[in-house]
């Protein structure tokens, strides 16, 4: 059995990909439209700086993690969320010898998708979606993962560059798409090579990464929201809120540091074991389990948020129906026309038509659903009072 200190203070004398399933930058596959080497950075590091620097990475500052459009500047936003996700992510890749410039970008990128007002937009845009898809078609749904990867791909914009979307790499845009933080596996490994196919192919949320970077993204996201949401919760909801179960804290600790540093030595700890997956032990995954349930009982369900989900679901609804109308009624090479006599919700819906990357435009639904998943909490609203309230004569 290997001692503390063997785990995680000497690797300061190995090479810094040193882990036998590390992915080599080398390695990548490459981008959908190439492009010559940076000559200074990676390609994975080209790509975590092409996400920060993204108008929807911004946005994520604006963005529900848990408690609805916070006015406490110490409640975590999503981007608050992708960083620690990123910065637990870089941790494990460095303690074990992957590389986490991929780790890094996949982290920074995952949550892109997100709806405002966190799942329960997810769930709002999910089941309009659904109801309005082309009967004749595949059947739609929307999923922050696979919208996190259409964000990267078609939505967002590099200034200055002739492709569409970012041009991520292959294995960035992989990681994205399969990183699903709220799996409940105790341990995972990439997927078989032979279950290959781009990533906006793939179809609901069980996909695996197919590098072990990917793979400690997945289990990061999850280390990072865990004790997170509880310390926030603490803040929002006050006495309300149960103390955290006595088999948690012995197991885990008592706060968001503790626990975190508890999953992330665990998880390194646990691959040196066994190098082909990453995961927890039997203990430390049994106490997540009982620290996630524990959430879903007395935070994310919390009665104290139902008044409020109710409201911004109807919000979410109303915009949604207005924008779908409006393309429904409008000839298709007139959607991207800026006039000046357009009601504001109209003309940003206008702006943002021209800038998407679409090769041939989708339905209806699907533009409105996009436009909808970038806004930001307060955007929602502004949209949504320029929808109901009247205009000012003089």
């Amino acid at each position: 059995m290997s001692s503390e200190h063997d785990l995680f203070e000497s690797r300061e004398n190995l090479p810094r990909l040193w882990h036998p399933r590390a992915f080599p930058s080398a390695r990548s596959r490459g981008r959908r439209t190439p492009e010559p080497d940076d000559g200074i950075r990676t390609c994975f590091e080209r790509d975590g700086h092409r996400i920060l620097h993204a108008k929807p990475f911004r946005r994520l500052r604006n963005k529900t993690q848990v408690f609805f459009s916070p006015e406490n500047d110490h409640i975590a936003t999503r981007m608050d969320h992708s960083l620690y996700v990123a910065t637990i992510s870089r941790t494990i890749c460095r303690g074990v010898g992957l590389n986490d410039d991929l780790a890094y970008a996949i982290a920074l990128g995952h949550d892109l998708g997100h709806a405002p007002f966190g799942h329960s937009g997810e769930k709002v845009l999910d089941s309009l979606l659904s109801r309005d898809a082309d009967p004749q078609g595949p059947p739609q749904s929307f999923i922050h993962e696979a919208q996190s990867l259409r964000v990267v791909d078609l939505l967002a914009r590099a200034p200055g560059h002739p492709f569409v979307g970012l041009n991520l790499s292959y294995e960035v845009r992989d990681g994205i798409r399969c990183h699903c933080g709220e799996s409940t596996e105790p341990s995972i490994g990439p997927r078989d090579s032979a279950l290959d196919g781009d990533p906006s192919d793939f179809w609901g949320r069980d996909t695996l990464p197919i590098t072990m970077e990917g793979c400690v993204v997945r289990m990061a996201d999850r280390i990072a929201y865990l004790g997170r949401d509880y310390e926030d919760a603490q803040v929002a909801l006050g006495p309300s809120l149960p103390p955290m179960p006595p088999g948690v804290v012995a197991t885990l600790g008592s706060d968001n540091r503790q626990i975190i540093a508890t999953l992330v030595r665990d998880v390194i700890r646990q691959n040196r074991e066994e190098p082909d997956r990453i995961g927890f032990s039997s203990a430390r995954h049994q106490a997540s389990m009982e620290l996630m349930e524990f959430n879903y009982r007395h935070i994310y369900g919390n009665p104290a948020l139902e008044e409020y989900r109710i409201k911004i679901d109807a919000i979410l609804a109303r915009i949604y129906e207005v924008l779908l109308e409006h393309l429904r009624s409008t000839p298709t090479d007139e959607w991207g026309r800026i006039r000046q006599d357009q009601p504001m919700h109209l003309g940003h819906l206008a702006h943002f038509i021209q800038g998407a990357g679409y090769s041939r435009m989708p339905r209806p639904s699907r533009v409105v659903v996009d436009y909808v998943s970038l806004m930001t909490d307060g955007f929602a609203f502004k949209v949504f009072e320029s929808i109901v309230l009247p205009s000012p004569v003089v």
